[in-house]
């Protein structure tokens, strides 16, 4: 139940990523599970190309979920993405080898880092927009005064550069800032260049 559930929630896996999931390693004889599942029509085996070329490894997709994948590659608007930050242990992006291999981004956290070795900040929060990760962001929020400072803001070199995702991105600030209960926002210059006329 619990590789099925672990499965599910990732959409396609391999099964390391399976073990890096939900019960997060403790997967007991993990392969032959698998087989059974698989005998049983319960999971499948699917090929992931990209340019071409076919990712190495085992990948499952659970039964279940075909019809779904069938859909959303049949029809352009069956499912409509947003933008929002994302905690630094959300689960989308708990496994780092896997972030990088489906979004091309490289995470860590760094509160544990030295201050003058950080390359991003303290408690950084990837930003979302519908299946890319373009950017972070560097929030702080000063309990004092009711501000939430907004340190820094980062782009990926591919993050679109438009007003909307930048107004996209501002609205998914504002979101944070009102779950915190902050009474202002304040950015500093640290915003690239193609959303500053948005975020300030």
């Amino acid at each position: 139940q619990a590789a099925q559930r672990s499965l599910r929630a990732l959409g396609v896996a391999t099964p390391i990523q399976i073990t890096r999931h939900f019960i997060r390693g403790r997967y007991p004889d993990l392969p032959r599970v698998l087989k059974e599942l698989e005998g049983a029509g319960r999971i499948e085996r699917v090929r992931i190309e990209e340019d071409g070329a076919a990712w190495k490894g085992d990948w499952y997709l659970h039964a279940e979920d075909a019809p779904l994948l069938e859909r959303l590659a049949a029809e352009s608007d069956a499912w409509q993405g947003r933008t929002t930050l994302l905690s630094p242990f959300d689960n989308l992006i708990c496994d780092r080898d896997r972030t990088e291999q489906f979004f091309d981004f490289h995470f860590r956290i760094e509160i544990y880092v030295p201050k003058h070795l950080r390359k991003f900040g303290y408690f950084v929060l990837p930003i979302l927009r519908g299946d890319q990760l373009i950017g972070r962001i560097d929030p702080t929020l000063d309990r004092a005064t009711g501000r939430l400072n907004i340190n820094a803001v980062f782009a990926e070199p591919n993050a679109p550069k438009h007003g909307q995702a930048a107004r996209a991105i501002a609205d998914a600030v504002e979101s944070l800032a009102k779950f915190l209960g902050a009474k202002e926002i304040a950015y500093t210059r640290r915003v690239p260049s193609a959303w500053k006329t948005v975020l300030r």
